[in-house]
């Protein structure tokens, strides 16, 4: 059996992507009109514009990473009717409204337009309500006719819109601008960790997406503007992105380099192969030196991305999902990519970033000029944030979180 979805970029036809039920085979056509006049360039660095068709190992790499892991389409397929593996049928239900600019729609169902956009403000009864129901119902306000959400990560959130402290559903297709967590159960503080971390990186110089703590009925929840969302004429619109798995064909499922996932060299490669500006390259090792000095093991492939301002020239998105895995003892002690040959925390040493620098293939005096510069400054600005954040939204985590950059500072800094 032969099933399609029409796919667009931008609110423009672009292709289509076609499932074989026997053999479950993807593949993925540009449409021929689209290819006379590319106006929002390739879907993908990974799918340039050709005629012809990509095959399952590209189109899979592509179009897989636009949803959850299965962990969270196992929860999801109760309410949907559909088995975690079923791919393109969680494409089907889910897809208009994923990660950057890609939307995809069955034969007959297009993308709404501007006047057509649709929403719904909840109040904070109900918006709590939700929240606190995602881990049975994740992803998915259960009963609310027309909303949908693909979005990847395996953590629970809830896709929306924000007026003031009010949280706005969006519904069929129309764009969502914010995402908000709840607070991660038997993690500490998970919402002032992730906000003190991504609040952090701004802090030091880093590009990092805007964020704030929103509380309601005295609950915080973490939330993050949407940075592949920008405002035109007062109005949401989409900017086409896609994350390191996406760009290297690879499955969701091996975004750990341990699985066999991107490294942080082929990463750093593939910006160059992309023709990336030096500053978004620069901008791609100093998220890799952040992320080991507030030691988050939790920095994968999917964690990091590009976005297309323009048709096909590629900026190094900003940061994201940066949180301290090291104050949780039962997390991983090992990074989600090596620093040179190392993973461990406990080995990465000034060696490691050295034996980085060559596989990058630029000088070991800019990785550790960069690495010392950052510890210079994040120590100072981390114990300023936690003095201003302890009044604001009190918790016992910022103090935890300086103590170990300040243990990964001095074991790492010239």
């Amino acid at each position: 059996m032969h099933e399609a979805l029409k796919v667009y970029l931008k609110g423009c036809l672009v292709g289509w992507l076609s499932h074989e039920t026997r053999g479950d085979s993807y593949s993925f056509r540009y449409d021929a009109r689209y290819l006379e006049a590319p106006r929002e360039g390739p879907l993908s660095f990974s799918l340039p514009l050709m005629p012809e068709a990509f095959d399952a190992e590209r189109t899979y790499g592509f179009f897989a990473n636009l949803l959850p892991p299965l962990v969270v389409r196992t929860k999801l397929g109760a309410s949907l009717h559909l088995s975690r593996n079923n791919v393109f049928g969680f494409l089907r239900a889910l897809g208009r409204d994923c990660a950057g600019a890609v939307a995809l729609y069955p034969e007959g169902v297009s993308p709404p337009s501007d006047e057509e956009e649709r929403f719904r403000e909840l109040s904070d009864e109900e918006a709590l309500s939700i929240l606190q129901s995602l881990r049975r119902r994740p992803l998915y306000a259960e009963g609310e006719s027309g909303y949908r959400y693909s979005g990847a990560g395996a953590q629970d959130k809830l896709i929306a819109r924000l007026s003031g402290d009010r949280v706005v559903l969006p519904l069929y297709g129309t764009p969502s601008t914010h995402i908000i967590k709840p607070a991660a159960p038997d993690f500490e503080d998970s919402v002032q960790n992730e906000f003190f971390c991504q609040r952090l990186a701004g802090a030091v110089g880093l590009n990092a997406a805007n964020c704030r703590i929103l509380t309601l009925r005295g609950i915080p929840h973490y939330v993050s503007e949407r940075y592949d969302r920008t405002l035109v004429a007062g109005k949401p619109e989409r900017l086409h992105q896609e994350d390191f798995c996406q760009i290297l064909s690879v499955d969701p499922e091996r975004k750990y380099e341990g699985d066999g996932g991107p490294t942080a060299p082929q990463c750093f490669s593939a910006l160059r192969r992309m023709r990336a500006a030096a500053r978004d390259q620069l901008s791609f090792l100093d998220a890799i030196l952040f992320n080991v000095l507030i030691g988050n093991a939790d920095a994968h492939a999917k964690n990091y991305s590009v976005v297309y301002g323009k048709p096909g020239r590629p900026s190094f998105a900003p940061l994201y999902d940066l949180v301290c895995t090291a104050v949780y003892p039962e997390l991983s002690r090992e990074y989600a990519m090596k620093i040179g040959e190392d993973a461990a925390f406990d080995s990465v040493s000034r060696t490691s970033f050295v034996e980085m620098a060559i596989l990058f293939h630029v000088s070991r005096k800019l990785v550790l000029g960069r690495l010392d510069d950052l510890a210079e400054r994040i120590v100072p600005a981390a114990a300023r944030l936690a003095e201003t954040f302890g009044k604001e939204h009190p918790s016992g985590i910022y103090g935890k979180i300086v103590a170990i950059i300040k243990e990964r500072v001095a074991k790492l800094a010239g």
